[in-house]
């Protein structure tokens, strides 16, 4: 037996490569691994909302955040406007708007409102190591039955291009919620 049998008898091949792949996860994890905030306008902080309602309450509860995890929010702001008619679309102005919030240095934010139909108009800024990213959606919601229907929806409709909601009326089934009620905010970058 030669030296390199003996090297494959005592290291076979498989050993070998296994303990090459975990030297390389060890050393490249870091890198994989955020070590401090995340960078601006990445998933990690893509802004989302979640809009909820249980029945047979009136209240839709509304939760601002970020997308799977816990990055804190330079500001966010939020107005609403109600007491108009539900057309189907959204609504035109005059909308008389009231502020909701306007805070710093949030993780998430939540607000209930029992006027239905509601628009929200909301800003959220997330600034780090010198880059910042808003993220904005205008939407408008009404808890009610669609003609042809027997069941409680959430129907709703944007003015911002860039959401995740889809054009024309969105119907969600209450009973889906909150799954179906989530919502990414549009990520307009720096401008403002």
């Amino acid at each position: 037996m030669n030296r390199r049998e003996r090297f494959q008898h005592y290291l076979p091949a498989p050993l070998v490569a296994t303990a090459v792949l975990l030297v390389l996860l060890i050393l490249l994890t870091p890198v994989l691994a955020p070590n401090g905030p995340p960078a601006a306008g990445t998933i990690f902080t893509q802004a989302e909302l979640i809009v909820d309602h249980v029945p047979p309450s009136n209240v839709t509860t509304f939760y601002l955040h970020a997308l799977g995890s816990t990055v804190r929010y330079s500001e966010i702001t939020v107005w609403s406007a109600s007491g108009f008619p539900w057309t189907g679309g959204f609504p035109s102005p005059p909308l008389h708007w009231t502020r909701v919030t306007d805070q710093s240095n949030l993780i998430a934010f939540q607000f209930n409102s029992s006027s239905n139909p509601i628009v929200v108009n909301i800003t959220m800024l997330y600034v780090s190591a010198g880059s910042q990213a808003y993220y904005e959606g205008i939407f408008a919601f009404y808890v009610g039955t669609p003609a042809g229907s027997s069941t409680l929806s959430l129907l709703s409709v944007t003015g911002t291009s860039g959401t995740s909601l889809g054009s024309g009326v969105n119907t969600a089934p209450i009973s889906g919620l909150p799954v179906d009620g989530e919502i990414l905010l549009a990520d307009v970058g720096n401008n403002r």
